[in-house]
């Protein structure tokens, strides 16, 4: 019988010393003792373990030291991991994280891209490789889905839309127009279209349309009404060719203008060096005649005249073909840059101009101008010198004046850069001044760093995933940056060269539109937050509605002030500031629908947008005579402007009196229309093409 506690003398550290407030004893017994149920002495071994005569067995459990943590380390760990399971739900909604643990970075980049996490749920992919894209109804509802981006082949009803194609053929006059990039050709159009993004017009349409249905039905009526009133034709043109003395002096006249208008924008040709072998007429080969003839089409645009140009583009047509390809120099780049830069889109062939810079920038690689020579050859004399500094130059000038084209040219696209410019392979130096009076290579310097932040934002729209307002907050921050570090005689009319004021004041007005793509993005994703919500407009949104517009107001304020008469000028201030006028429109109607459904006082601010659109309306009065025939923004404003403003509160539209001015339309509606699919058309970029700038 083992001895009692009592009996024994026990250590004190053995004897369990419970306070008045302690909530619990604490086990010291050894690892026997615990088995058996006995007291334990906690000696080693324990006189319980002696009594049993198994002292080997006598062993105490090594307690580990309790880690006590604080509240505030226990809120920051709960808060991280709640951060954590939004961000992957936000990623993959309704896909359990253990799917998602055992994959690779390649298939939940792939996940990510195409938005196949709807049918992740119920069949894993055997390999990286991305699975066929589902339909746009099985994707609508993945985030950063904002349902103005023309993506799908897929009407508003949800009906299937013809396969995207486009006919911009070269045999089209230029007022006939085929595709998305205007309004023009939507009368003849078979709903054929190419692909646009969020940055479009058509999505900003779209938008307004459905917000404000009855704003829909109105521009249908005034389509209708106007449909019949064809465009004036041009003049007949005197035959080139039949007078040499008179063609050669036809020719001159429109050098001149070229040179006067289009070169200071894009200094891509060395003047000297192009009028001196004008001059000589040694050169008939096919890459300079190409080069001549569309540097002639150009000059006779500028010069105001009609039909000349297409004249000089038929002669350029058979040098600047698919053979063209073939004869790979600089006079052939040059006439592809602008030939796709330029003249396809005063012809309203946007889709065919987007083609021919990418096979130009192709050419540019193959005769290396992406690269900066490595070394410098060995030459005798100063003149040799400078002939070569020169050369380089003209090189450098046609690179960045090609990449420029084609930015400006993708501006509202939504489409993917497909790699413009990469610097880990691209080391092309800026232009430099060969003079002190050299105002074009600043000029070129100028847009090019201006095309750099543009490429970012165009590159950012492309990809897959809506970006945050922070994102196009930054992106804003640097053009503004941009814009406050030039030269004050490139920010001022003051102190800059009369014949450089039209290019500079073009930059300004791209600097602006790029703004506006950014205001206008965001406000896009505001108005379907709240279709999609039907709330209130928040404080914070309408700031931010009030921002983007005072954007647009800008914009409009300085086109107003500083537009100059002649034709080059306003077909892109007009199509500039008709991207302009695209936000206020949009913003009114996103005001007049929250109306409908909120309590909130109207918004001041509507009363500022109104009178801006108005100055707008005025300042395409102004233009009218400059404009081409086929150029309609003035009649698209105008009748969008004056349907969503008399838009009732019930939601009707109030019919518009005599007193309420016109509201010329462009052409683009059919026997159809009221039955025509409005997503089709929505999403066709049909306002801008044929006033695509430069």
């Amino acid at each position: 019988m083992p001895p009692s506690g009592h009996e024994r003398n026990e250590p004190p550290q053995a004897v369990e010393k419970v306070s008045s407030n302690a909530a619990r004893r604490v086990n010291r017994s050894c690892v026997e003792c615990t088995r058996r149920k006995v007291k334990c002495d906690g000696r080693q071994p324990c006189g319980s373990c002696l009594y049993y005569r198994v002292p080997d067995a006598c062993e105490y459990r090594q307690r580990s030291r309790r880690n006590a943590v604080s509240r505030s380390t226990f809120d920051k760990a709960s808060e991280q991991l709640r951060s954590q399971t939004r961000v992957l739900d936000t990623l993959f909604p309704g896909v359990d994280v253990e799917r998602l643990a055992n994959k690779s970075q390649n298939e939940l980049m792939g996940l990510l891209r195409l938005g196949e996490l709807r049918h992740t749920q119920h069949h894993e992919p055997d390999s990286s490789l991305p699975e066929p894209t589902p339909l746009r109804d099985e994707i609508i509802g993945l985030p950063g889905s904002s349902g103005a981006e023309d993506s799908a082949p897929m009407s508003e009803n949800g009906e299937p839309t013809d396969e995207r194609k486009w006919d911009e053929s070269l045999d089209q006059p230029t007022t006939v127009a085929s595709d998305d990039i205007n309004a023009i050709g939507l009368a003849t159009d078979e709903h054929t279209r190419s692909y646009l993004g969020v940055t479009s017009m058509s999505a900003v349409l779209r938008a307004i349309f459905r917000l404000c249905p009855a704003a829909k039905e109105h521009t249908a009526q005034c389509a209708r009404a106007l449909v019949a009133t064809p465009a004036p034709v041009p003049a007949p043109q005197p035959v080139l060719g039949r007078d040499p003395a008179l063609s050669i002096l036809r020719e001159q006249r429109c050098i001149d203008f070229y040179f006067e208008y289009i070169h200071q924008i894009t200094p891509l040709l060395d003047e000297n060096d192009f009028r001196s072998q004008h001059a000589s007429g040694s050169r008939q080969d096919g890459s300079w005649m190409g080069l001549l003839n569309m540097v002639c089409a150009l000059g006779s645009i500028a010069s105001g005249n009609e039909g000349l140009h297409e004249q000089y583009y038929l002669q350029a047509r058979s040098f600047t073909g698919l053979d063209s390809l073939g004869s790979g120099n600089m006079d052939s780049l040059q006439a592809l840059c602008l030939l796709g830069g330029y003249y396809l889109h005063y012809r309203n062939s946007p889709n065919m101009a987007y083609s021919i810079l990418g096979a130009a920038h192709r050419v540019a690689i193959a005769l290396g101008l992406h690269r900066e020579p490595r070394r410098a050859p060995n030459m005798a004399t100063v003149e040799d010198v400078e002939e070569h500094r020169r050369r380089a130059e003209t090189q450098r000038r046609t690179w960045w004046s090609l990449y420029c084209l084609d930015t400006w040219a993708c501006m509202t696209q939504g489409r993917p850069t497909c790699g413009r410019l990469d610097r880990t392979t691209m080391d092309t130096c800026l232009p430099s001044s060969l003079g002190p009076d050299d105002h074009a290579a600043i000029l070129l310097q100028a847009n090019t760093r201006l095309c750099l932040i543009c490429e970012r934002l165009q590159q950012r729209f492309a990809q897959f995933g809506r970006p945050s307002n922070q994102d196009i907050l930054a992106l804003d921050a640097q053009l503004r940056d941009w814009f406050d570090g030039l030269p004050e005689n490139l920010k001022h009319a003051e102190g800059s060269p009369p014949q450089y004021q039209f290019a500079r004041e073009l930059m300004k007005t791209r600097y602006y539109n790029a703004r506006i793509v950014l205001a206008r993005s965001l406000t896009l994703y505001l108005a379907h937050d709240c279709r999609k919500k039907l709330g209130e407009l928040m404080p914070e949104q309408r700031h931010m509605l009030n921002m983007c517009c005072q954007v647009a107001m800008e914009a409009i304020d300085s086109t107003a002030r500083y537009w100059m008469p002649n034709r080059i000028q306003v077909w892109n201030m007009g199509w500039y500031l008709f991207q302009a006028c695209s936000v206020p429109l949009l913003c009114i109607a996103i005001e007049k629908n929250m109306q409908q459904s909120s309590s909130l006082p109207p918004n001041e601010k509507v009363a500022s947008w109104q009178s801006g659109l108005a100055k707008a309306l005025e300042t395409f009065t102004e233009m009218r005579p400059w404009m081409r025939a086929s150029d309609r923004s003035p009649d698209i404003v105008s009748a969008i402007y004056e349907a969503v403003i008399a838009t009732e509160a019930d939601g009707t539209m109030r019919t518009p009196s005599a007193t309420d001015g016109s509201i010329d339309m462009f052409g683009w509606c059919d026997e159809q229309l009221t039955d025509m699919d409005w997503g089709v058309f929505l999403g066709d970029e049909s306002l801008t093409r044929g006033m695509f700038p430069m």
